[in-house]
């Protein structure tokens, strides 16, 4: 396969990348609006929001796998970011569930004024979201990379 081949599989990876995005933003507005929902959640409105963007999250990476692997027998180097992006993104949605349980439960103590629990909370929900920070910039500095890749092979 040549440097055409490579380009087109690389511009996939960045929409697929860009429908990722999107639907972090979906999975983070509809926590919020579930959290809103307390103290009695609507949580199965908020179920069902997690069971379809699981489907969606599934979906852009088997199809993002599939590229890195068509990558990877073409041209092994190109490959190592679309799955360093793959390991963070994995990375990135496990601190967001982890930070949602987070918020949701610093929610429901601040509702009975647990002072010492709210401080230990406080501190996670801020630890949380500086590793997603750091994640990002992670993913953020590889999708730069993948950019400089596509001018590459233009």
């Amino acid at each position: 396969m040549d440097g055409s081949t490579a380009y087109s599989l690389l511009r996939k990876f960045q929409q697929l990348q860009e429908e990722r995005v999107h639907t972090y933003k979906i999975f983070h507005e509809g926590h919020k609006i579930y959290l809103s929902t307390g103290p009695n959640y609507d949580f199965i409105q908020f179920r069902n929001l997690v069971q379809d963007i699981t489907q969606d999250f599934k979906r852009i990476s088997e199809e993002i796998i599939k590229i890195e692997c068509q990558l990877r027998q073409m041209q092994p180097e190109l490959s190592l970011h679309v799955a360093k992006v793959q390991d963070y993104e994995k990375r990135q949605l496990e601190l967001m569930a982890r930070l949602q349980l987070a918020k949701q439960e610093l929610q429901d103590m601040r509702r009975v004024k647990e002072e010492a629990e709210n401080d230990i909370l406080i501190r996670e929900v801020h630890y949380l979201k500086k590793e997603l920070a750091t994640v990002q910039d992670k993913i953020n500095e590889n999708m730069e990379a993948v950019c400089y890749q596509l001018a590459d092979l233009m």
